[in-house]
Parts: structure tokens; sequence; C-alpha cells
């Protein structure tokens, strides 16, 4: 499968990655992430590209693949559900002076 990696680094503009790698999506996530316990500068080689990247300059990393749906599961049916109504507040007597 097609990844696309997009890697959002301090005060640089995001860097965009493509791979062609056949590994399901959660292992590549995990071998992804170690990146960012490496030391001060780490080589990051894809199937198209190599790139050299600061760890600790990196905000965040997000991973898509291309051709592939994911499986996400349905909410569930909340017709049926009875909402729960706040207690009612008891009515307070107020007493003046007067």
């Amino acid at each position: 499968m097609k990844k696309i990696i997009k890697i959002l680094q301090t005060d640089v503009e995001p860097l965009i990655i493509e791979d062609e790698d056949d590994s399901n999506l959660d292992d590549y996530m995990v071998k992804l992430s170690e990146l960012l316990n490496i030391g001060n500068v780490v080589i990051l080689e894809t199937t198209t590209s190599s790139h050299i990247i600061r760890p600790n300059q990196i905000i965040s990393i997000s991973v898509n693949e291309t051709g592939r749906k994911r499986n996400y599961k349905k909410a569930k049916n909340t017709k049926n559900i009875k909402k729960e109504k706040p207690p009612e507040k008891e009515q307070e007597d107020i007493i003046t002076d007067g």
C-alpha cells in the first residue's frame, strides 16, 4: 500500500513523504514513532527517498494509506435510549422583612 507521511516540525514547512510499504498501518506507525526516541539526527529512508531529520524538532507525524478503506465502528443507535431529565429544583421560600 502507498503510504503518505506528513511530518510537522518546529519552524519548518511540513515534510510530506510517500512510501510504498506493504506492512499494516499499525505496525508502520510503531516503527515510525521510534524515530522520536533516537538521538540528535536520524536518517529516514523510504522506498522513494531519504531524509535527514532532527527528532527533537518533530511536533507530529501522520500517516495515511491510499487505496484502502478503514474499518470504522458504527455508533450505537441512540434513538431508543432514554434521556434522563435533570432533577427538578425545589422551590425555595424567600422571607423578607417588610
